[in-house]
């Protein structure tokens, strides 16, 4: 009798059982294979159902998941009814085949401090199912069971008609979700769903939630490999644009740390299953490097971590374009070597792909420099922007109106400026940078300013001082005083040779 019953923790190891089943199943039959007790009737005792069908039973495998003892003491604590310990318990008492079957990484440690009724239990010989070779640890399993396929000696054409209703019967059944096909049915709908919500979630950049559904896909069936790479894939987009809602009276760094913890965990499993020299370990592994620097920008839970993964991912792949962004995106932020993290963004550029992201990295980190040289930099990279008509995020454009501002910034700040690309650029750009809007009720002094600057600045000293007699007859009419009233004096002065000032643009 080869019958052969699975015990498992719904909780623990439901997707684990399934796939233990659904192989045994191949080989001697799904009627001989038995994972939940069916058709309990109303009033029937469960320990009575067990009883019945562990008596057709000579194998009984306990499925141990590692969860499978917190389980056990918690409901002992909760004096709740543990079915899975009667279904053991009376496994051991009719002197069954019990194996203990150890999967997800659950050990020999989960068979310690057992109720009385289970006491036996360790004493059996224990399997284990690794993720990465399942299919042969199920057949070892097979094989130390003795399981064999059983051949009717029929003749061969009955049998294959035989074989072809059974097989129309099974697929109507796995699809009905009937019989011992009911579980697993349920399960790869299930999972079939979560993976399609999780498609939609990262098409739509919901990237917090995709990673969510992935996660549960795995709590179901732990070893779907498009959950495992879908989930380390939106971890990925999600840590290119990290942040957190942090609701009133709470602090963001509560909010992040357990986010990060989690993707870390996720991009390290990642990381070991890929062969870690070719391009998708280098991108984790960069990624790996930006989630530190999160961690310590944001959650200040580390420092120092972020360089030596940036490092480590172009050592693997030395065009990488995630570490080339990230690592100088880094640089900037951390006051580190500006050439460098210019290097490091042209490298990126120069691969010609995921512009978005690497003008995002570009840009954010410029626009936190002030080292010398950086605004120059800044409005060379704005000026390609507007020349290959890339888009700009619209909070950024929002705040790069300091760069062109008389008030914020200094004579010098501004020569940098206006300075940076050609003339003819430099007056494009800043139309781009800063539209005339129809609702504007102010005359346009600033657009008047800039446009005789860049003429004195191309050499042109007789068209700018006209420039800057009307804008300075604009703004006496108008009564503007500061910086720009004190820039245009100064220049019309400059111009008409009558005195030089500390003010000068040119």
């Amino acid at each position: 009798m080869e019958n052969l019953f699975i015990s498992y923790r719904r909780d623990d190891s439901s997707a684990y059982a399934g796939r233990i089943c659904d192989h045994i199943a191949s080989i001697v039959g799904a009627h001989r294979v038995f994972m939940d007790v069916e058709d309990i009737q109303p009033g029937q005792n469960f320990a009575q159902a067990i009883e019945q069908t562990l008596t057709g039973c000579s194998h009984v495998l306990v499925v141990i998941g590692p969860r499978w003892h917190d389980i056990l003491e918690t409901r002992a604590k909760q004096q709740d009814e543990d079915y899975v310990v009667h279904e053991i318990a009376t496994a051991l008492t009719k002197k069954k085949n019990v194996v203990p079957v150890f999967v997800g990484g659950a050990r020999a440690a989960a068979l310690t401090a057992l109720p009385t009724m289970l006491a036996d239990l360790p004493f059996h010989q224990a399997i284990e199912l690794h993720d990465s070779s399942f299919s042969d640890d199920c057949n070892r399993l097979a094989q130390k069971l003795q399981l064999k396929s059983r051949v009717s000696k029929k003749p061969l054409v009955v049998l294959a008609a035989v074989a072809a209703l059974l097989a129309i019967l099974a697929f109507v059944a796995a699809n009905l979700g009937l019989g011992p096909w009911r579980a697993s049915h349920e399960r790869k709908l299930q999972i079939t769903q979560l993976l399609k919500t999780a498609s939609t979630q990262l098409s739509e950049s919901e990237y917090p939630s995709a990673f969510q559904s992935y996660q549960q896909t795995l709590a179901v069936d732990p070893t779907n490999q498009t959950a495992l790479d879908g989930q380390v894939d939106s971890a990925m987009l999600w840590l290119q644009n990290f942040h957190v809602p942090t609701p009133e009276g709470q602090k963001s760094e509560d909010i992040a740390a357990p986010w990060l913890a989690q993707m870390k965990t996720v991009l390290e499993a990642g990381l070991a299953r890929s062969n870690g020299k070719d391009k998708r370990a280098a991108d984790i592994v960069a990624h790996m490097g930006w989630l530190h620097w999160m961690n310590e920008k944001i959650a200040f839970k580390e420092f120092g971590n972020a360089q030596r993964y940036f490092v480590q991912a172009l050592a693997i792949d030395s065009s990488n374009v995630y570490a080339h962004a990230f690592f100088g995106n880094w640089l900037l932020q951390t006051n580190g070597d500006s050439a460098q993290a210019i290097k490091h963004f042209e490298s990126a550029l120069a691969t010609k792909t995921h512009r978005d992201f690497v003008r995002t990295m570009q840009l954010g980190g410029l626009y936190e420099n002030d080292a010398p040289g950086m605004r120059a930099e800044f409005v060379r990279a704005l000026n390609e922007v507007r020349v290959n008509n890339e888009p700009l995020d619209p909070n950024l454009r929002a705040r790069v109106s300091y760069l062109y501002s008389p008030t914020v910034s200094d004579a010098n700040e501004l020569r940098e400026t206006l300075t940076a690309v050609p003339p003819d650029d430099a007056w494009k750009t800043f139309v781009w940078l800063n539209p005339v809007r129809p609702d504007d009720k102010e005359p346009p002094v600033l657009r008047d300013f800039i446009q005789a600057s860049l003429a004195e600045i191309s050499g042109d000293r007789a068209k700018a001082l006209v420039e800057f007699k009307a804008l300075d007859q604009m703004l006496i009419a108008k009564h503007f005083n500061g910086r720009m009233a004190d820039y245009t004096k100064d220049a019309i002065g400059r111009l008409g040779g009558n005195h030089e000032t500390d003010h000068q643009l040119r």
